[in-house]
This record gives structure tokens, sequence and C-alpha cells, in this order.
């Protein structure tokens, strides 16, 4: 059996959506992809897998940093940092860094925190966010959890719709739990409610200005925390913010929402929730043309996390589909939003994280038959995995703000590995651009703009085993791919930097080649960042000819010369060959010849 078959047996989903979505659609050389339209940032890159994991078990985790220096958290379906029995919510807290260790404990969980208001033979509580403040004023902070009621049953249905949501209180830094008596949001409005995180104790929200800074902020989605697969409710597209005094946040009654912007361009508030106004709205679908049975025409917008990133002064929203993480970014609360990243991990079943992971020393990775069965088991070349509800714990934010630390976490379909049902981070990397003269780099036909002391970080469609490392190590008899479930239009392999230079030769050495795949079928170009747009290079040639077929590779060598161009990113782009539509790379090389 091919490792292709393998995976599509146990598809999920695929899809054709390129490094980006919804903001910009650029053309270039008859190639049409969508890309991200903001500016600011000129690198983002998060690891392919969980690299920080801690001795938890649950899912969902919403974090807040506390006046104690405690990092305070939720999980939802899980046992939380401890060995008590399982619930639908636990609270816990968290003691570390990622660099030091983390240390977690279990402080309350169960009903003792917060019972669904809804059915409880259809729903229970779930945590979608949480903030630390001091809103009575005596000094020390109080913690605020939102909460869901979100279906669980019939199964045909569950996770599908969440009916109603309310806010609930602890004075004692986790121990108990006060609850209103009644939901603060019903009829599926605004019932996915996700804290801003302003940083410990909120202290940054004072970078709003003093006419601002004496709310909290929250985001909601309607309908459900996710798409839902069942159509049960319509999945979320749009993004909504509300605001409530400090000392008030339990009294529904006081909490305003945004409604738009005034003549001037100030948000305007409303205390009426139907006169609510989107503050991002993305309606791509992804996966939508599948190698097998599964989830597809995924929504985009989903429960995540917005971070406050105070040395950069920039809003982060993390959101996720079903095999993506997606990230924006804003200059307030409010907007305006752009992507600036979309980080594809194919269809899974995934790798997991590192851990339990076989190396099989077979050519290409194929599959083979275990001694034990006799059945093929897939090759591990990972870990590889992604996740829901990511968000970016203030508290490990480095002090340029560059450096993060993402937490998401997965249990379904373990290819191999470790599973990532857990509070877990994985390392989260983005550079706003740098004023300055581009392209300050002077022919030299032997330094390779790739290499890692250049800081380019790789970007792909997708990464099927996870070694984007693999584009830039000096290893040429390697081999990554891109196969991810899906019947993609357009495969792409590349790198952006923070700085532009000057470029005008590209060296593409293919990975092994496949019974399904392996190689671009046709229109293979490359293509250069300058701005937000990708523009096609003029005067290309390549040697030797690419042949468009199998015969490509494996681990074979072109040169790809075109005019000299400056930008800040560069990839090949083609149309992907085989049936199952990827292409494979051992490693890419950037140069300026200055010819």
């Amino acid at each position: 059996m091919d490792r292709r078959e393998f995976v599509k047996l146990a598809l999920a989903g695929a899809g054709a959506v390129l490094f980006g979505g919804v903001p910009r659609a650029g053309e270039a050389q008859g190639l049409t992809v969508a890309d991200p339209a903001s500016t600011f940032f000129a690198t983002a890159f998060t690891e392919y897998a969980a690299t920080a994991p801690t001795a938890s078990n649950g899912d969902l985790w919403p974090t807040c940093w506390a006046d104690d220096d405690y990092v305070y958290t939720a999980n939802g379906d899980g046992k939380g940092f401890g060995d008590e029995p399982m619930a639908a919510i636990v609270v816990n807290r968290i003691a570390g860094t990622p660099e030091t260790g983390l240390r977690g404990e279990r402080l309350a969980a169960g009903d003792a925190v917060a019972k669904s208001h809804a059915d409880p033979k259809l729903y229970n509580a779930k945590p979608t966010g949480i903030v630390a403040v001091d809103g009575n004023g005596d000094g020390r902070d109080e913690l605020y959890l939102a909460v869901q009621s979100l279906r669980f049953a019939p199964a045909s249905t569950a996770f599908d719709d969440a009916v109603d949501a309310t806010v609930v209180k602890s004075e004692d830094y986790g121990r108990t739990w006060q609850q209103p008596s009644e939901p603060m949001f019903t009829s599926h409005v605004f019932t996915t409610v996700m804290f801003l995180d302003f940083g410990r104790s909120q202290e940054h929200a004072r970078s709003l200005g003093p006419e601002n800074a004496g709310y909290v902020y929250a985001y909601g989605l309607d309908g459900n925390w996710r798409d839902s697969y069942s159509n049960e409710v319509p999945s979320p597209t749009s993004l909504y913010l509300a605001r409530v005094p400090r000392n008030s946040i339990q009294q529904r009654d006081t909490w305003r929402f945004y409604a738009g912007a005034g003549g001037g361009g100030d948000p305007q508030w409303s205390a009426s929730i139907g006169e609510k106004a989107s503050v991002l709205t993305d309606e791509r679908r992804l996966y939508t043309d599948l190698l097998g049975e599964g989830r597809r025409d995924l929504s985009v917008i989903s429960q995540g996390g917005v971070l406050y990133n105070a040395p950069l002064r920039r809003f982060i929203y993390t959101s996720w589909s079903e095999y993506t993480f997606e990230f924006y970014e804003a200059p307030a609360p409010w907007g305006p939003w752009q992507l600036f990243m979309s980080k594809d991990f194919g269809a899974q079943p995934w790798f997991g994280r590192p851990g339990r992971v076989r190396l099989l020393p077979v050519p290409g990775g194929h599959d083979v038959p275990t001694p034990e069965t006799g059945e093929p088991e897939p090759a591990c070349a990972g870990p590889k995995n992604g996740g829901y509800a990511p968000t970016i714990p203030a508290k490990f934010v480095s002090a340029d703000g560059t450096r993060m630390w993402l937490q998401s976490n997965w249990f379904l379909n373990v290819a191999c590995g470790l599973p990532n049902y857990e509070f877990s981070l994985r390392r989260f990397h983005a550079s706003p651009r740098r004023p300055g003269d581009p392209g300050q780099n002077p022919p030299d036909p032997a330094d390779n703009l790739a290499a890692p002391g250049r800081g380019p970080f790789p970007i792909e469609k997708s990464a099927h085993h996870g070694h984007g490392d693999y584009l830039n190590n000096g290893v040429r008899e390697e081999s990554e791919d891109s196969f991810d479930g899906a019947r993609k239009q357009v495969d792409f392999w590349g790198y952006v930097w923070q700085d532009e230079y000057w470029i005008d030769r590209v060296v593409y050495t293919t990975g092994d080649m496949f019974s399904d795949g392996g190689w671009f079928a046709r229109d293979l170009t490359v293509q250069v960042r300058q701005g937000a747009s990708w523009v096609g290079v003029t005067g290309l040639t390549t040697a030797p000819a690419y042949p468009y077929d199998s015969t490509a590779g494996p681990n074979k060598t072109y040169v790809l010369a075109f005019d000299a161009i400056t930008g800040d990113g560069v990839r090949i782009i083609g149309i992907p060959g085989g049936t199952a539509t990827f292409t494979s790379i051992a490693e890419l090389e950037v140069y300026f010849d200055g010819r």
C-alpha cells in the first residue's frame, strides 16, 4: 500500500487555499493565489508541532495573567492538572515559563465552576475566555470566566451549536465561583465570548487612553465556537466586539457592543446587541475538494484568543479551521483586521507531538509491514499537528514582542507520535517590517540568501511531515512534500525575510517522487513579494528544462534564473502533479549574481 493510500483512508478534509486568504488575490504569470493583505508583519512562523507539553489533560485552555504572577486557565473535557476525575470544565493555575518549566495545579471543577443554563441532557458548560482584573478596587484581581452552553448530544450534532453564555466570577483566585442565575447571552448570539488579553492584570489597557482604559473588552461569535459541521446553526464568519466597565462585568445591562465607526472614525457603542457590527468578517471556505471522505468547506473564524502585543503595539487574533491556524493583526481592538498568516497542517491524521516517533529507514518514507501484524504502518517523519482554540498567553511574550508561545491542542487521528490533548505550547515568531533601503546585498554568486544566518522563514502550502527546515539545511538528499489530502490547484515553496534583498537566481532540488505525485505538472515559475503582493519575475530560464512529470526527480537540481528584482520573500510556484496533486522538495537556495 502506498503511504498516500493509508492517509486517504482516514482523511478528514482537503483544500486549496494558499499562504493567506480573503484580503488579497494576486495574479502572476497565469497563477492566481490568495495571500494576506497585512503589510505590518514581514515574517511570521510557528512550529509544526507542540514542543512544550505539560502533565495535564483537556482542551480549550483560554488564559489570563493575574497580579499574583500566575497564569490562570480553564480546560474542557479533562482532568486539568492532577489525577482527579474528568469534568466538563476545570480551572487551573500555572507557574513558570516554557523555558524554565511549567507547573500546574487544579483549583476547581464541574458544577463548582459553572453549570449549563441549557438542557443538561443536551448541553454542558465549556470555557471560552478568561480575564484577571481588579474590578472591585480591593487591590487584588478577580477572575472572570466566560462559559458557554455547548451541545454534546446527540452525537451527530455534538459541538455544533452554542446556545447561550454567561460569565462566572472568582474573588479567591479560582478556588470558588459565583454564577448568575440566568445566562447573559442567549439565542446563539454572542455566545462564544473571548476576553481581550491586555497582559498582567490588564495593565496595557491604558494604551487605549483614559477614556477607553476603564473597560474590559470581549470578542464574541454567533452560532457556534467553530464551523457547525452538521449545520445546526450557521457557521461563524464574523467576529464581534463588546466592552463593559471593570466593576460590572456580570451585569449584562452595562455591556456595550461595537456598532461601527462614527464620522471621525471613532468606535461607536450601543446597548443593543442587535446593533452590533462585525470588526472582522472572513467568509473563506477551506478544504473544498477532497481526495476522500471527510469534513470540507471549513470556515476560518473560530474560538481562539486576542492578545495585545504591547512591545509591538499590535492586536493579534488567533483563529483556526479544522486543519489550519489563522492569524490576524490590527492597530486597535476594533480594527481594521488583516490576515497575516495561514499555517496549513493538511488533513488528518497528523503525526502528533515529539515523543513516541518511529523514524522508519525507508527511502521516501513509504509504509512498511509491521512484524507483528504484517499490516502497513505509516512512516513517521514528523512530528506535526495543528489543533483548535489557539491562544497566545501574554506572560510568555518576549521583551521585544517578536517571540511568543502559541497554545493549542487536539486529540483525534494520531497516526504516530504523542497526542496533544493537554496544555501545550509551540514557538510563534512574528517580526514587523523594518524601514530602510531595500536590497543592500551586493552581488555574490556564493552567498545563499536562504542560509539560516540570513533569518529566512520557510513558507509552503503544507509541509506533509513538518520539515520546513529541510529547505535550507544544505542537504540535497532529503525529501519533504506537500501532500495534504486536497486536490490543489497551485503549490509553492519559499521564504520570507524581515529585510528586502536583490534576487536573480533560485536553485530548486526536488525530493522523492511517488506514484500519485511529487512533481509540478506545469507552469513552474518564481514570484517575489513586494509589500503584500507577490509578483512574477521576468526573463525566467530553467536549466535543465523542467520535465513536468515524475522524471523531474528524485533529488534533481534545477536552476531558475531571472531578471534582478528586490523583495522580502521569494517562492517557486506552479500547478502540482499526480492524482494527489502535490510536489516534493529537498532544498531551495536563493542568490543574487548581479548579472
